[in-house]
């Protein structure tokens, strides 16, 4: 019997059968005895001054427990990053965007609730207002914070080399400006919480959360309680995508209306809230100015991003960073400056998205690549493997590459796709034609592994053999949908030599698992995996060494293979299972058999270094995708006939969850290609529902096909790196660079409307 390796293995996820049944219950399906419903009366005026707020009525309705405004709670300012804390729980004398939160009720039922609110009267004086960033730059400009005397919230530069030089030796110099859209996160489930403030001064939180640890800090920091006293039990999840990264206010605001009522309060948002106050990805303005030689080589790239920031601060600085960070690093130029900003409007904030800002960055610079290409007669493959990315330090910003398949990704998709054939003969097949073939491509670089921005990246995981064989694995991993759970029980099978039916994750509860920064950046399954292939392999140690007790002989000469324990030179005569082997620990030898595994990156502590991205990145990811597409040159319409997906994941743990991964990824990515803009006209969402506002329906999506590329990453249990967000970084620049080959029109603000194509071959045909 040789050894049956769990890693490379399409294992069944071990929460399918309770998701597919029916079995598993998300937040809107708990209920606690005594519970109330709490909800919240947001503002209706985008940027205006409270004069009066009167909840007299409110409180008087039968059935209303607790109404509260500003000024029945601690006056504190909160952000996911508290250097730039500018958002009050409620608001007490002004409020800055449509939908801001004034006052909340805890009643009965909902409906109660929702009667209440329609009682309080609020009186506002309207100030003037300011929706577009560009605009809010201006030196006359509306101040959406007036104590902070500008419209900057965050601002992230970073220089290397010297780009004028640069620019001054190419021979060619181009630019462009590019704008992405607000994409909203549409996850199943709508953002919710339930918080019950306890007699001890305790609260508990159920809800679903991508960082459960790191909501503590937040909770704390929104409500002055000490952190040592909130506990969070995440639920299961109906998706994330960033969304619940960063703690939502309704989470601050039911922890009070529980302490004033004295009872369990929940509160969901309904898809309306989803849409209209709920934070969502960035949208970003790209100035590029990149100097290049006659042969292609670029030899200086700039940015200037100007980003919405909203009314109020989130992710801004972790975004900005990331887009920078990839800007900088992907292709090999000597001189790079990246210059964002996050400019306060009177909008809805932004937040997290899968990426972090690297689909924004990467769709711009992709479609500036493929305009040069085009200009300077070089076909796009070519260009890009010109200033493909190399294995060890890049250039200008010293950025560690250990491990680089950049070219090797390139030339996978296009032997996967036929491109240097089709790249051909769809031209000549166009001619005449009104639907009209295309072909395009994106290449990618993200993190395999997270970064060092918080100068900590560590976690602990433990793992408890029972009596009769099961593996307990008290670990900080995140279940959001992705499979991160089955990943960690299939390193931990393979690590311990146990089965799968086996072990039991437990993941939920802050007050169990170890500390963690939580699943986001696509850290996670490298994170959580490391830790708990290091507390398998130790228990295993210790249950090799009871079963040589159990055997008299060596550990030495032992092995535990599925769940069986055997001698190494006779792997095909079982010696004992698991179970019999911890029952006779137990029982005979008066002890028990566990393991405590620990991550720890050393280098996290030093940050964001001087000398560059040297050590910010651990290891990257890369990746190529290509987008087969025809277009309709008489209504403009985009049918996306293929995309083709080659990434390097160190090592494929689960293949069908990382298809799945990547699929889903490429889904995202083609709504955020074609249809996906959250449309704000004067500070009001018009397209409020999913009747308006257009996602990837299972028809919509063409023939995908995925490749991954295993390097074998140092740094990743077994070799693994993340993908969870690669997927979707390149996907809307292929499909653009694809449109672009089809018709000549260079569609530079996405989504890729129909009629910014017309109006593009309008422009082609004077």
């Amino acid at each position: 019997m040789s050894r049956t390796s769990m890693i490379g293995k399409n294992m069944p996820r071990i929460d399918a059968v309770q998701k597919a049944t029916g079995q598993t219950k998300y937040l809107p399906d708990m209920n606690f005895p005594g519970m109330l419903y709490g909800k919240i009366l947001r503002s209706t005026e985008k940027h205006a001054v409270i004069r009066k707020i009167d909840v007299t009525r409110a409180r008087e309705l039968p059935g209303v427990r607790a109404v509260i405004t500003g000024k029945d709670i601690p006056e504190l300012l909160y952000s996911f990053d508290q250097t730039v804390a500018d958002k009050e729980i409620l608001c007490k004398d002004k409020v800055r965007f449509l939908g801001d939160e004034v006052a909340a009720v805890a009643a009965d039922t909902e409906e109660i609730a929702e009667k209440a609110l329609k009682l309080i009267e609020v009186e506002y004086e309207p100030l003037l207002t300011v929706f577009d960033p560009e605009e809010a730059l201006q030196d006359d400009a509306v101040l959406v914070h007036e104590e902070k005397n500008s419209n900057v919230a965050i601002k992230v530069v970073k220089d290397f080399g010297d780009v004028e030089k640069g620019f001054e030796e190419s021979d060619y110099i181009f630019e462009d400006r590019i704008v992405t859209s607000r994409q909203a996160h549409c996850c199943l489930e709508t953002r919710g919480c339930i918080a019950q403030y306890h007699t001890d001064g305790k609260v508990t939180i159920w809800g679903p959360t991508q960082i459960p640890h790191r909501w503590r800090k937040q909770v704390a920091d929104a409500t002055g309680i000490d952190r040592g006293k909130i506990n969070i039990i995440n639920t299961p999840t109906g998706g994330a995508f960033g969304s619940r990264v960063v703690m939502d206010t309704k989470i601050p605001i039911a922890v009070y209306l529980s302490k004033f009522t004295k009872r369990p309060v929940k509160m969901v948002n309904s898809r309306e809230d989803e849409f209209n106050v709920s934070r969502t990805r960035y949208p970003f303005i790209v100035y590029l100015k990149t100097g290049v030689t006659k042969d292609g080589k670029i030899l200086a790239k700039q940015a200037r991003v100007i980003a919405d920031n909203g009314a109020y601060c989130d992710e801004g600085a972790a975004v900005l960073g990331f887009a920078g960070v990839f800007y900088s690093v992907l292709y090999d130029a000597p001189n790079v400056s990246f210059h964002g900003d996050c400019i306060y409007t009177n909008n809805q904030p932004c937040t997290a998205f899968r990426g972090f800002g690297n689909p924004q960055m990467h769709y711009a610079f992709e479609i500036h690549l493929d305009r040069i290409a085009k200009e300077l007669g070089i076909e796009p493959k070519e260009l890009r493997l010109r200033n493909a990315n190399k294995e060890g330090a890049a250039k200008a910003t010293k950025a560690n590459i250990n491990t680089c398949t950049f070219n090797e990704c390139i030339e996978e998709a296009t032997k996967l796709t036929q491109w240097d054939k089709k790249y051909l003969e769809f031209k000549e097949e166009n001619k005449g034609k009104e639907v009209k073939k295309g072909i395009g491509m994106a290449t990618m670089l993200h993190t395999g592994f997270t970064t060092r921005f918080f100068g900590f990246n560590a976690t602990d995981t433990f793992i408890k053999l029972s009596d009769d064989g099961i593996v307990s694995v008290i670990t900080p991993i995140i279940e959001m949908g992705q499979g991160s759970s089955t990943g960690v029980a299939q390193i931990v099978a393979e690590a311990l030599g146990v089965k799968m039916d086996d072990i039991r994750i437990i993941n939920t509860d802050t007050d169990i698992t170890p500390y963690d920064l939580g699943a986001y950046g696509s850290r996670h399954t490298v994170v959580c995996g490391h830790a708990a292939m290091d507390a398998a392999l130790k228990a295993k140690e210790e249950l090799l060494v009871a079963a040589s007790e159990m055997f008299n002989c060596d550990a030495e000469e032992l092995d535990c293979i599925n769940g069986e324990l055997f001698f190494k030179n006779d792997l095909n005569k079982p010696l004992a299972t698991v179970g019999e082997v911890t029952e006779f620990t137990a029982f005979k030898l008066g002890r028990l058999i566990s393991g405590r595994g620990r991550f720890v990156d050393e280098l996290a502590p030093r940050g964001l270094v001087d000398e560059g991205y040297s050590i910010y990145i651990p290891t990257y990811s890369f990746g190529c995708q290509i987008a087969e597409v025809e277009v309709d040159t008489l209504t403009g319409e985009v049918k996306v006939e293929k995309i083709t997906a080659v990434v390097d994941n160190g090592r494929t743990l689960n293949p069908i969850l990382a298809e799945g991964q990547m699929e889903g990824a490429i889904a995202q990515g083609m709504g955020y290609a074609l249809t996906e803009e959250l449309k704000i006209e004067n500070g009001r969402v018009v397209n409020n529902s999913f009747t308006d506002y257009k996602i990837m329906h299972a028809e919509d999506l063409p023939e995908i096909e995925v490749k991954f590329v295993e390097s074998g990453d140092p740094f990743g249990p077994y070799g693994v790196k993340g993908i969870g967000e690669c997927g979707l970084v390149p996907t809307a620049g292929a499909i653009t660079n694809a449109v672009y080959n089809a018709t000549g029109v260079l569609v530079g603000e996405l989504p890729i409307k129909p009629e910014k194509i017309l109006l593009g071959l309008e422009e082609e045909n004077r």
